[in-house]
């Protein structure tokens, strides 16, 4: 297995993940023509991608749908209250899914809308994804163990949310259980995932306004280095810029690990 987060942000989000017989898009929250151009970026097309499943009706994960299908005639999936308004094939959570070579599964997480994560294996590696969520129960944390890969929210630092322009009843809805992760509370799932065999954790759907890639990162790395767990590596999922190809079940890093985009580009520091 192996994905790339080819965007995240409250501008669109879209991750691809494939097996080596196929591969599937998780949202779709940007246009065919956007999609297609990330794709590329990591070469791979269109062509490469053999349906889409959404984990929420947020136009953040969906804007993109009814366009693939009508270029690409593409499948799509999700589960009940999310994929009804774009003819999506619902999936009753916990029930898998076939497809692309992959067996899916969504399962429910907290959120001010019926929001799913998924949890995608080829038989023997796995990936699971959980963004836009309010906290990490422990029945999403079931459900997220054993992963080789995760990506998970990391929205915002909670002092620059509560210094931050939101408005009062803004920063309440960001910062309670139906809302967004922190730094703070992804790193508390990332030790717990760590015991459980995580290599790879990608921090998504973080805020321009109350949060950075550094500062994510770095809460993140930290704590687990602090813990005995500073072979995973932590990386940032950027609107706009996808993430290198992720081989799901690479062995754990060297210590030092530093994260770069590749081709010389560094995006930014670790703090």
């Amino acid at each position: 297995m192996r994905l790339s987060v080819l965007s995240s942000g409250s501008s669109g989000n879209v991750t691809y993940i494939a097996s080596n017989t196929g591969g599937i898009l998780v949202d779709a929250g940007l246009s065919c023509r956007r999609i297609r151009g990330l794709l590329a970026r990591i070469g791979l097309s269109l062509d490469d991608v053999g349906a889409v499943l959404l984990t929420h009706a947020h136009s953040d994960h969906t804007s993109g749908v009814p366009s693939l299908v009508r270029e690409r005639n593409l499948p799509v999936f999700a589960a009940p209250g999310v994929g009804e308004k774009l003819n999506a094939v619902t999936v009753a959570p916990g029930d898998p899914l076939q497809v692309s070579g992959l067996e899916a599964r969504f399962f429910p997480v907290p959120h001010d809308a019926e929001t799913y994560g998924l949890r995608l294996t080829d038989g023997e590696r796995c990936v699971v994804v959980a963004t836009d969520l309010g906290e990490v129960t422990p029945e999403v944390l079931r459900w997220m163990r054993g992963a080789d890969v995760a990506v998970l929210e990391a929205n915002h630092d909670i002092e620059w949310l509560r210094r931050g322009p939101y408005s009062a009843d803004l920063k309440r809805r960001i910062s309670s259980p139906n809302g967004h992760l922190s730094n703070h509370q992804a790193a508390e799932a990332a030790l717990d995932l760590a015991s459980r065999g995580l290599k790879d954790l990608v921090l998504a759907h973080l805020s321009r306004t109350n949060n950075s890639p550094a500062r994510a990162c770095g809460t993140v790395s930290r704590a687990l280095r602090e813990a005995g767990h500073g072979g995973v590596r932590v990386r940032a999922a950027i609107h706009g810029h996808p993430t290198p190809n992720i081989e799901v079940g690479e062995p754990l890093a060297e210590p030092g690990y530093v994260y770069g985009y590749g081709g010389g580009q560094q995006l930014f520091e670790v703090e």
